[in-house]
């Protein structure tokens, strides 16, 4: 069972933050981008109608896999023109901690994300922070 999107209030087990399944686990021992991809971006993020290849032809953010560091790191948020979306070993500066809800700053207009899904679990949240501490490498 993933907590990202498979898990709601309904499922026996499931924690207030999203749920304990084996992404909510195995998130706490990550904090490199590629298990960030594989189980955040891609299974919850890159989907159609949200930020999907087709995103980034419209000029929207797309976290699709091979896209996602370039999308995000050190350029700016199209939701909030003064923030960058990620900035490399600051994450108390970084956008996209404010989009997922677990940073304070000038929240996105259609909502927190993931935008009509559960949100992450905090051991999620926290793997792409450490990522974003560690200088948001490759």
């Amino acid at each position: 069972m993933l907590c990202v999107s498979a898990c709601t209030a309904a499922d026996p087990g499931t924690a207030p933050d999203g749920g304990t399944g084996s992404a909510c686990d195995e998130a706490k021992t990550h904090s490199d981008l590629a298990w960030i991809q594989a189980n955040v971006f891609t299974p919850t993020c890159a989907v159609g109608g949200c930020h999907h290849a087709s995103a980034a032809g419209a000029g929207l953010l797309s976290l699709d896999d091979g896209l996602s560091r370039l999308q995000l790191v050190n350029t700016a948020s199209t939701s909030a023109a003064s923030w960058m979306r990620v900035v490399p070993s600051d994450a108390t500066r970084s956008y996209l901690l404010v989009a997922l809800g677990a940073q304070s700053g000038p929240r996105p207009v259609d909502g927190l994300m993931p935008l009509g899904r559960q949100p992450l679990c905090s051991d999620e949240v926290d793997a792409i922070r450490r990522w974003i501490a560690a200088g948001a490498p490759p």
